[in-house]
């Protein structure tokens, strides 16, 4: 009778330490201050609301704590916390003047917040924007069939996972423009944003393809799109961008986001600032272009633009030749070219 009252009592307080474990509320938030810098902030259990002056003084005080090092210079903006017109948007574009209602919110997930001081020269782009862990010994251990091409294939192949899950009624397009000063991969799949399962930072991270294994399945099918087992080469976004040019600038946009998101990656900070346990790298938030809309109506896309090739791009029919040769297997398109 004892072992089975303390029994009881070890369930209830299980299920009480559950309880509370489940009621804890913990809200992340990523600041994009006026001068380019940006700040993470934590807060557990603030509550239904705050005023927007409590959470810009924590915003203020680890701004502080972060920078306090800054080289002097190196000069940047300065920030007006003070100023009648200061505000804060969200991604929606959803602009806060007094108070933040944590109920429209999501818990556990990072947030974007502009804040807005009331001054002209707003920064663009963000320092510390996205948090990335890359493996950087994949860029010197490569193999030597890795090549230009390939490369190019595989930043393709991610193109063609996303168009792959459009609806019947959203266009399905792949756009890939190349010169001597940029080479521009576009496609009209779901986009990226911020939040944990679309985020465009996870584009950023380095790793194998998980389809590359899955190759065999990819044949057969209802063309012009098989089955979406693509990757054969397997290294990914990053790494490719990387080894075609040496600054690659990702757009991204979902349906449900009124802005674009967009991350920096440089092949000379990855590899002279990747020895910590993380990177962190730039990028920002900004409006869709008109060209970008227009190509693609039902309202999402990404956008890899990769600039300073380290090698001059073979000839524009050749390349045509080498990726139809890679994707006969995938693109089952008769007398219609690449």
């Amino acid at each position: 009778m004892l072992n089975r009252c303390v029994a009881k009592k070890r369930r209830y307080a299980e299920i009480s330490n559950e309880k509370n474990q489940e009621e804890i509320k913990v809200y992340n938030f990523k600041v994009l201050l006026p001068n380019g810098t940006s700040v993470g902030i934590r807060l557990e259990q603030p509550g239904d609301q705050m005023h927007i002056i409590k959470f810009l003084e924590l915003v203020r005080a680890d701004h502080k704590r972060t920078f306090k090092d800054f080289d002097s210079s190196k000069s940047r903006r300065k920030i007006f916390w003070n100023s009648e017109s200061v505000y804060l948007e969200d991604a929606t574009g959803c602009k806060i003047r007094y108070k933040i209602l944590f109920c429209q919110f999501l818990p556990k997930i990072c947030h974007f917040l502009i804040l807005y001081d009331g001054q002209e020269n707003m920064a663009l782009s963000y320092e510390n924007m996205w948090d990335l862990t890359p493996r950087t010994d994949l860029l010197t251990e490569l193999p030597e069939s890795y090549i230009f091409v390939t490369a190019l294939a595989d930043l393709i192949d991610n193109s063609l996972q996303a168009v792959w899950s459009n609806n019947t009624n959203e266009r399905k397009m792949i756009s890939v423009t190349v010169d001597e000063a940029r080479i521009s991969i576009f496609d009209t799949g779901p986009g990226m944003d911020e939040t944990e399962e679309n985020s465009i930072g996870k584009w950023g991270e380095m790793g194998a393809s998980l389809h590359r294994l899955s190759k065999r399945q990819a044949v057969g099918g209802k063309p012009p799109y098989l089955k979406p087992f693509f990757g054969m080469f397997g290294y990914g976004g990053p790494i490719a961008s990387m080894y075609i040019g040496r600054h690659t600038v990702v757009s991204s946009k979902r349906k449900e986001s009124k802005k674009v998101y967009h991350l920096h990656l440089k092949r000379e900070a990855l590899l002279h600032g990747s020895g910590g346990a993380s990177w962190k790298t730039g990028g920002g938030l900004r409006d869709p272009l008109e060209d970008e809309k227009k190509s693609s109506p039902h309202g999402s896309f990404t956008k890899v633009e990769i600039f300073k090739p380290k090698q001059r791009p073979m000839d524009v029919f050749k390349l045509q030749c080498r990726l139809k040769d890679i994707y006969f297997p995938y693109i089952q398109v008769i007398d219609q070219g690449l």
